[in-house]
């Protein structure tokens, strides 16, 4: 039977093949501290993902239905007074930003932490700390972001901040400050958590769990994660230069001296249209998951699915523009984009078609997962019917600021995220509390959502074609939008109800819900083989893995090759003192490393003190805080990655490793930490484009380049700088080469050859931007020169540190020729940086000469 045809077995409730005499133990290694303590230093994925969700739907209940709420009833009948103009933008700014920064993406990530290792039969996520990490930020920047209202300094400036409205002329008070600096914490949480799910799902899986056999949520989940990467990025360099704007005095966005109001536009919607598709592809995953369970098929497609997913990743970067028809940009450019908002219909469909086909040859079960998802096909085709629409550029000049935009907005994101996080919620509760939601309940809570939305929202589309203009508190009598707007606010006076049913299903079944059998729902996924809940270790024993749909196509999670067969039963058996885990191929999932998992710490929580320190340090501008924040972010990640005395010898990691095949790295993975480092690198890498980004585009958008007054900067020591800098490059890898051999003596030379080179080279660079007679705040130009430069001289500043780090541990004898995986990452790293110093300040000092 193929994978992609036919009706599963019956049954399909496999069990976890697990030894009782190990699993004990296991519980007790991986389990978090009890009390207080667990709950600060805990790392476990079930602890860090139930967070992220519930903090998620917290924030959901704050800011996306009362804003709403009370937008609708200002809106229900024209002129009127229950809210004023300022109360309102306040709702509005709310509203856009809580949904968009701390409510859909967390639940999501919240989402792939906690089911992600059960699904791939992995024991826990690659950075358990990372993870830590990435909620405390999340958390953290949330809180500082909603502290506004403490200070009666809410944002007023819609979810987009768009310029010059956000900057310091006419946003001259905290509140921006407040949407910049908090949702900036909060951002760097989802690029960390987004690192943590990557290495996840390419290195962490079963035995046997090719890419071909992986779950279409892990796919979904692996799409977002790298486009959370590759657009929130541009989104925290645009805020970094807006805040300089309003801190520091800079004038990016200032045209009367250099700057460009459209540059926040590109920066901003680089993030802003990705981010729909950041949250629609994991809602993707969700469906795809829970609908072949219900209809009891396979889904059709398979492969074609997965290209759909990896294609959207791709052309949602290639649209952002979709959002700025009207600024006036050129023909050529709005065709362009046009036909990409357009064209990413196309994998969008084969997502839907698959869908259908699966329905049609299926015997579909209508229980309350099912009908979210039914619902979320219905509501998001309108959506995507209207998107199509709006990607005409006469048609959106006309309706790009009505009421129609925001239907389509509503339909997209309610439509095509909310009922799947519902359908998700409904399906997964069971495996993870070990009780199941009430159906009745489940039942009245999608019935009265789905009503309510298309009230809602559906006639938006008509009024907006009537002429009604979006961002308005209120509007004049007379003119024909007044039953579309109460009917508007009828369908959200059903809404709120059908959250309210929710919320009490969820109390009452954790009060005295019906338990749930391991598999209730005859799922294919190997997170339905574990007990409900899971273990704190998830898998005793690895399962190995030979079908995509391993519950419905084996009988046994422990058959297949004779050499993965005994290694899974060796792992469960060892080792008992440190937390185990296996690596795989990226392509082919056979086991390639055994490794030593992160205890849990309270290095994660104190780091993202650390960061919240620097930003509210900035908003009170009190910048001394900045540099203690600095400093504890510095300290608290050294302490975070002390190397650590490993729990077993080098002798016996190679016993292992000769009766069953695969190395063990009780000290770290090697493969997961290089990982890591690359896509740190690609982190870095990316804000570094978007800073080329920024000073390419000011530097085309100004008749002369440096501005009056201003000469070219001189080449000489800026060339002795990249020199000294281009030779340190040679050092560390060559470090690495020598120790690798058991050289201790060249290892050393090569360290201490790219320190030296290094150090002068940035000093000298640090000099000549001294000396230049060039005013960061008096024009676009000093701006962008002086923050470029800073940036690549901050990056220098990184590999600096971790050199001197690796040049500390070795002289207390931490690395041998076998254990050296710091310093392999720190070349990487360094070389990295090597070629960002050069582009960068090439680009500084060649820049005004480039025609």
């Amino acid at each position: 039977m193929t994978a992609d045809a036919g009706a599963p077995r019956p049954g399909g409730d496999t069990p976890e093949v697990t030894d009782p005499g190990t699993a004990e133990e296991l519980d007790r290694i991986w389990d978090d501290p009890p009390g207080l303590r667990g709950q600060l230093t805990g790392v476990q994925n079930d602890l860090v993902g139930k967070r992220l969700v519930l903090t998620g739907f917290f924030f959901l209940l704050l800011g996306g239905s009362f804003d709403s709420l009370l937008m609708r009833l200002q809106l229900a009948f024209p002129e009127q007074e229950l809210v004023s103009p300022q109360f309102y933008n306040e709702l509005f700014t709310n509203h856009g930003s809580v949904t968009m920064f701390l409510v859909i993406l967390p639940i999501f990530e919240g989402f792939a932490i906690l089911i992600l290792p059960s699904m791939l039969g992995s024991r826990e996520m690659p950075f358990p700390r990372l993870g830590a990490f990435s909620y405390w930020t999340f958390l953290f920047g949330g809180l500082l972001y909603y502290s506004s209202a403490l200070f009666q300094l809410v944002p007023d400036v819609g979810w987009f901040a768009y310029v010059p409205l956000s900057g310091p002329e006419y946003s001259p008070d905290l509140a921006v400050d407040f949407w910049i600096l908090g949702l900036g914490v909060a951002e760097v949480g989802a690029i960390a958590a987004g690192v943590e799910i990557i290495i996840g799902i390419l290195k962490m899986r079963a035995p046997g769990m090719t890419l071909t056999r992986m779950p279409l949520f892990a796919w979904a989940f692996l799409v977002m994660a790298f486009m959370i990467v590759f657009a929130f990025t541009p989104l925290i360099v645009g805020s970094l230069l807006l805040e300089l704007d309003r801190g520091f005095g800079t004038q990016f966005f200032d045209p009367q001296l250099g700057g460009s109001s459209l540059l926040w536009q590109h920066l901003f919607w680089i993030f802003g249209h990705p981010e729909v598709y950041i949250q629609f592809i994991p809602a993707v995953g969700v469906v795809a998951t829970i609908l072949p369970v219900f209809v009891r098929h396979r889904p059709v497609g398979y492969i074609w699915f997965v290209a759909s997913l990896v294609s959207i990743g791709f052309l949602s970067f290639a649209l952002w523009a979709h959002h700025m028809f009207a600024v006036g940009l050129p023909p050529l450019v709005l065709s362009f984009f046009a036909a990409a908002s357009m064209a990413i219909s196309i994998p969008a469909g084969v997502q839907f078609f698959s869908w259908l086909a699966t329905i049609w040859v299926g015997r579909p079960v209508w229980r309350t997962p099912f009908l979210f998802v039914i619902g979320f096909l219905i509501i998001f085709v309108i959506g995507g019917i209207t998107g199509v629409m709006v990607a005409s550029v006469p048609f959106d000049l006309q309706a790009h600021d009505t009421y129609f935009v925001v239907g389509h907005l509503h339909y997209v994101l309610i439509g095509g995220v909310a009922f799947p996080i519902f359908a998700g919620v409904y399906y997964w509760f069971p495996k993870f509390t070990g009780k199941l939601l009430d159906e009745k309940l489940g039942k009245w809570n999608f019935w009265l959502l789905f009503v309510g939305v298309n009230v809602a929202f559906f006639p938006m589309h008509q009024v907006g074609l009537m002429g009604m203009p979006r961002r308005v508190y209120t509007y004049e009598a007379g003119q024909g939008w007044e039953i579309f707007n109460l009917i508007s606010t009828i369908g959200v006076l059903i809404i709120v109800p059908g959250i309210g049913v929710f919320v009490w299903n969820v109390v009452r079944t954790i009060r005295r819900g019906e338990r749930a059998d391991a598999n209730p729902w005859g799922a294919d996924t190997l997170e339905w083989a574990l007990p409900s809940p899971p273990k704190q270790h998830s898998w005793t024993q690895p399962p190995i893995v030979r079908s995509r749909h391993p519950l419905w196509d084996q009988t046994e999670l422990d058959r297949g090759e004779p050499q993965l067969e005994r290694f899974v039963r060796g792992l469960g058996q060892w080792p008992l003192k440190w937390r185990a885990a296996v690596v795989v191929g990226t392509a082919d999932g056979r086991p390639v490393e055994v490794f030593r998992v992160s205890n849990p710490s309270i290095w994660p929580l104190i780091t993202a003190g650390g960061v919240v320190l620097i930003f509210l340090s900035e908003l009170v501008k009190l910048r001394w805080g900045a540099a203690v924040g600095a400093v504890i972010i510095v300290l608290s990640v050294i302490a975070w990655n002390w190397p650590q005395p490993p729990p077993m010898t080098a002798t016996e990691e190679d016993e292992f490793e000769r009766e069953y095949g695969v190395p063990v790295n009780a000290h770290g993975s090697v493969i997961v930490a290089r990982t890591g480092t690359l896509l740190a690198i690609l982190f870095v890498a990316v804000a570094f484009s978007a800073l080329l980004l920024s000073y390419f585009y000011l530097r085309l958008d100004n008749p002369q380049w440096p501005p009056p007054g201003v000469g070219d900067p001189p080449l000489g020591l800026a060339s002795v700088a990249a020199a000294l800098v281009a030779i340190s490059a040679v050092g560390v890898p060559f470090a690495r080469r020598q120790i690798s051999q058991g050289d201790m003596r060249g290892f050393r030379v090569g360290l201490w050859a790219a320190l030296v080179p290094a150090g002068a080279g940035v000093a000298v660079q640090v000099v000549d931007l001294v000396r230049l007679d060039v005013a960061w705040t008096a024009h676009a130009y000093g701006s962008i020169f002086f923050t470029l430069a800073g940036f690549v001289l901050l990056v220098a500043a990184a590999a600096l540190i971790m050199l001197a780090m690796v040049m500390y541990w070795a002289s207390r004898g931490t690395y041998t020729y076998r254990r050296h995986a710091p310093i392999a990452n720190v070349a990487r790293f360094w070389v990295a940086m090597a070629v960002i110093w050069v582009l960068g300040f090439a680009t500084l000092y060649l820049g005004p000469v480039l025609t």
